[in-house]
């Protein structure tokens, strides 16, 4: 009987551990996986706007130059290509053409590998943050385009002050 009792305590025991392995086990891959999807990362990129051709000094003929910033593959940390990410906010610092009338300036969000964008309005000579992205899809193919438009100034060309830079925050 005593046999029996200690055969009985021990597979129960053995139930027991192997069930908290198993606890343990599972509780390990959540935490991985919730600590690899909560992973924040940061893409910074500069570029010098495109030259404007000045035409007129009127908003008939407007003006102008662009920064293109793509993500490409290798803007993209090892291992984290082909999870899904998602866009926190989008950094921005901008120049300007001097002299030239009425500069506006806008920045637009493309999705991953698409033509669909969204604009918003943003300063000449000026930095900020857009969160109006915020949960987009964000990868491998997305961009960001920043427009000068200028109504006006010293013709042939007005040329950039300097560089226009983008930070993307992200989540993946």
């Amino acid at each position: 009987m005593v046999m029996i009792m200690k055969s009985l305590i021990l597979r129960q025991n053995s139930k027991n551990a192997s069930q908290l392995s198993l606890a343990l086990f599972a509780g390990f891959i959540i935490f991985t996986q919730a600590d690899t999807f909560a992973a924040e990362h940061t893409i910074s990129k500069m570029k010098a706007p495109s030259p404007v051709l000045i035409l007129s000094n009127s908003n008939i003929d407007p003006g102008v130059g662009f920064a293109v910033f793509d993500i490409l593959y290798p803007d993209i940390p090892a291992g984290t290509l082909v999870g899904p990410k998602q866009l926190l906010e989008i950094s921005w610092r901008t120049t300007y053409y001097p002299g030239t009338i009425n500069e506006e300036v806008q920045l637009c969000y493309f999705l991953p590998f698409s033509s669909q964008n969204s604009c918003e309005k943003i300063y000449p000579n000026a930095s900020g943050t857009l969160m109006l992205f915020n949960d987009q899809a964000f990868g491998h193919g997305s961009k960001v385009v920043i427009n000068h438009k200028v109504l006006g100034g010293a013709r042939p060309y007005a040329r950039p002050a300097g560089v226009d830079s983008v930070s993307f925050k992200y989540r993946y």
